[in-house]
This record gives C-alpha cells, sequence and structure tokens, in this order.
C-alpha cells in the first residue's frame, strides 16, 4: 500500500515540473525568437510480482513516473515587422551565433540586434554578433576634414562567402565611410544621324565622364554632315571633346561613312581620348547597327553610356536575405561588407540553455556547421529576413490547455495520496 504513497508523491513532481515548464511558456509568449519547451514525461520503473507463474500476462506494478526530458519545440514562430533595419529573423532552420565574455559562443533565434558605440553589432546582452568581414575596409583621412579619419572602401563587392565556423567575427559597421570615385574608362554612342541633313548642319550628343579625382566632366561629340558625300550613303566628320568646345582639355577627330542601307560602313569606329589623365575608350559602333546609323525614317533613339562613378558617403546599411550586410552611398553605389553566420547542428534538441534566450553546443548538440551545396560552397540554408523579427512560437491556446491539464493530473495524484492514507487509515482502526 506505501507503493501507491510514492506513486502519487511522483506524480506530484512530475506534474509539478510539467506546471512550471508551461508556465514558462506562457510567460515568454511575447520574447522575441523564443522556441517554447515541451516536457516528456516517462515511468520509472515496474516491479514484478511473481515470477515464472506461466501467465500470458505481465505480472508488474508501475512504481510512478518522472520527467525524462525537455524538448525544444523547432516550430517556425510568426515574423513581425520591424522598424530597425538591424532587426533580423532566420525563415527556417538555423541560428544567430554571438559572442560573450571571453569570446564565448553562443546561439539564439533572437534577432533584436543594434550596435554599440565602436559600431559593432551586438544583441541585448551585449553579446557580439558573428559572421565574415569582407575586409574591404580600410581607414584614412576624410576629404571633407583631412585632419579626421574616416572608413574607406577599398574594393566593391556583391556579396561575401562565409568561412569556416570556427573562423567567424564580430561584424562592424562604420557610422561614416567613403567610397572612392572611379573614373570612367569607356564611353559609348547610339544615334541616328539625320539623312536629309545638307552639308555643314551638325548633329550633338553628350556624355558625363568622371576624372581621376572624382571631378565631373562632358565629353561632347559633334557630328557635322560631311561638304564630300559618296555616291552611294553618307560621310560625316565628328569631333570628340572634353569639356569646352573653344578650349578643349583634348580633343579627337575623324570621319565616318555609312552605306546605302544606313549601316556604319567605317568599323570599327572606336578612338580614345585623355580625361584629365585617364584615358577614355569611345565606342561608336562595332558593327553596322549595334552603335551610328544613318537610317531615313528610323525611330531609333540617341542614347550615351560611360562608366565611372563619382564620390559618395554612406547613406546607410540594409541585410539582404542571403545575410549580406549591404552598405549604400549617395552616388547610388553599393556593396557588401559583411555577411551574418547562420549556424546549424545536428542535434537542435542537444543544445543547452544559458539564460536570456541563448543557447551553448554540448557534446549531445554536436558542433556548429555550415550548409554547403552539391559544389562545396556555403549555403545559409535558411532566408534571413531584415526589418522583422521573429515571434515566440509559442501557443497561447495550448499552453493554457497543457496547463488545465497538467493541474488535473497534480490533483489526481495528489488525490491519490488522500485515497491512501485513508486505505492505511482504515487499516489501522480494523485493529481497534
Amino acid at each position: 500500500m506505501n507503493r501507491s504513497f510514492y506513486n502519487g508523491i511522483s506524480g506530484i513532481k512530475t506534474h509539478q515540473s510539467g506546471i512550471d515548464i508551461w508556465g514558462n511558456n506562457i510567460a515568454n509568449v511575447n520574447t522575441v525568437g523564443y522556441k517554447s519547451n515541451l516536457p516528456e514525461f516517462s515511468s520509472i520503473f515496474a516491479q514484478t510480482l511473481t515470477e515464472g507463474n506461466g501467465s500470458p500476462t505481465s505480472d508488474q506494478i508501475g512504481l510512478g513516473s518522472h520527467l525524462n526530458s525537455t524538448a525544444i519545440s523547432m516550430e517556425q514562430g510568426t515574423l513581425q515587422q520591424s522598424d530597425n533595419p538591424l532587426d533580423l529573423a532566420i525563415q527556417g532552420d538555423g541560428w544567430f551565433g554571438v559572442s560573450g565574455m571571453n569570446n564565448r559562443e553562443f546561439f539564439t533565434r533572437n534577432g533584436l540586434f543594434s550596435t554599440n558605440a565602436e559600431g559593432y553589432i551586438i544583441d541585448g546582452q551585449g553579446n557580439f554578433l558573428l559572421g565574415t568581414s569582407a575586409n574591404n575596409i580600410s581607414y584614412g583621412p576624410d576629404p571633407e576634414d583631412p585632419n579626421k579619419s574616416i572608413a574607406i572602401l577599398s574594393s566593391s563587392v556583391p556579396s561575401v562567402n562565409l568561412t569556416t565556423p570556427e573562423a567567424q567575427g564580430k561584424l562592424q559597421l562604420p557610422a561614416r565611410m567613403y567610397y572612392p570615385p572611379e573614373a570612367s574608362t569607356r564611353a559609348e554612342f547610339k544615334a541616328n544621324l539625320p539623312v536629309d541633313y545638307l552639308p555643314g548642319q551638325r548633329f550633338n550628343t553628350r556624355a558625363g565622364l568622371i576624372a581621376p579625382d572624382g571631378s565631373k566632366h562632358t565629353l561632347t561629340v559633334t557630328f557635322t554632315k560631311s561638304a564630300t558625300q559618296p555616291q552611294l550613303g553618307s560621310a560625316w566628320e565628328y569631333r570628340a571633346y572634353i569639356d569646352d568646345e573653344a578650349a578643349p582639355y583634348s580633343e579627337v577627330t575623324g570621319v565616318l561613312e555609312f552605306d546605302e542601307n544606313g549601316g556604319l560602313r567605317t568599323l570599327p569606329a572606336t578612338f580614345t581620348i585623355d580625361n584629365h589623365g585617364q584615358s577614355v575608350e569611345v565606342t561608336l559602333g562595332t558593327s553596322a547597327y549595334d552603335g551610328l546609323v544613318s537610317i531615313a525614317g528610323a525611330d531609333i533613339a540617341t542614347s550615351s553610356y560611360a562608366d565611372g562613378f563619382p564620390e559618395g558617403y554612406l547613406n546607410g546599411y540594409r541585410i539582404d536575405q542571403e545575410a549580406n550586410i549591404i552598405a549604400s552611398f549617395n552616388n547610388g553605389r553599393l556593396s557588401a561588407i559583411g555577411k551574418v553566420a547562420v549556424f546549424h547542428f545536428q542535434n537542435d534538441q542537444g543544445l543547452e540553455k544559458a539564460g536570456s534566450n541563448i543557447f551553448m553546443s554540448t557534446p549531445n548538440s554536436g558542433n556548429p556547421t555550415f550548409f554547403t551545396d552539391a559544389n562545396g560552397n556555403t549555403v545559409l540554408g535558411a532566408q534571413v529576413i531584415n526589418n522583422a523579427l521573429e515571434n515566440s512560437n509559442v501557443s497561447l491556446a495550448t499552453a493554457l490547455t497543457e496547463l488545465i491539464v497538467m493541474q488535473k493530473a497534480f490533483d489526481a495524484s495528489a488525490k491519490s495520496i488522500t485515497t491512501s492514507d485513508q486505505m492505511i487509515q482504515k487499516a489501522i482502526n480494523m485493529k481497534k
């Protein structure tokens, strides 16, 4: 009869743990990135009453239950939009990595990040977000104030490849950054030179160029219909010059001929011109109809293109779905400067809670890894959404229902103790 006491006690302890777990889930229903816990119970062991009696059924009595484990629900939480461009949410499998005191690594789904005074991306506890830097930022004098230092983008890259999981480091976002000018090296022109122009009439087209020092200049190409025309087709003289027509920095002249169908006969129609120390290759056409033409009645828009960009200063940052940290500049240029790492584990259930909604790896979880594709290239295995946060995946309706179930089971276990007490009391009273 004493067994029923201990069974009731184990039931009370077990379901008290269940109440604690579901109560903790309810308390964290609004915690960003929280993953709910699921209590898993099992019986302790059973006592065999008799052995070798030849009975076709078991002859055992159970001796209570206990909390076997607390599983982590990895169900995706809903996404909530935010105004902070550094707020991140993982859509799919994976964990953000953060570095705490003594460079201890932790892992979390809480993507509520900001920057500290030094520009490093941190979470709410001051842990540093981990990722791979593009290493394309240096420091030098600020062009606007040479007495001050400024971050300078040394090279523009569209994306960053993650290195190994062990090599991930802190990610720093400079508050000010300078994009050096890129001098123009080539220009292209497309136009339909009017067939009905008389000799001596002019047609102009222009393109903006950037000099090595970042200054802006204008390349003008003037086409003048030649006084002497071929028997079939037409001929035009051109003059290309930088800046002022009367006193140009540099100029180039030449003659173009078109066939009777209006296609360019002088091929390839290219030349170079000096733009304040930078040679610029100018293309007027490489085949009969891919550049300049002279076709009657054809509706062909005049267009020009030149590469190069003026200097620029940082506008802000954003993070794309591949977790690249993209810096945007007021000259219209973009460049990746780093990539946020998304870690994976062989067994997510083996992670150990470290408080503040962060986890530690254990031998049971395995070491953090990165996913790779068939070619061995590192891939995220999930989407990273910026300006968004992952809400807690706790279902309040489920949690409250489970809480009621645990309460009823707790009451029933307590009732088994009082019932056993009454039975023992009856047995004692039989002696009187």
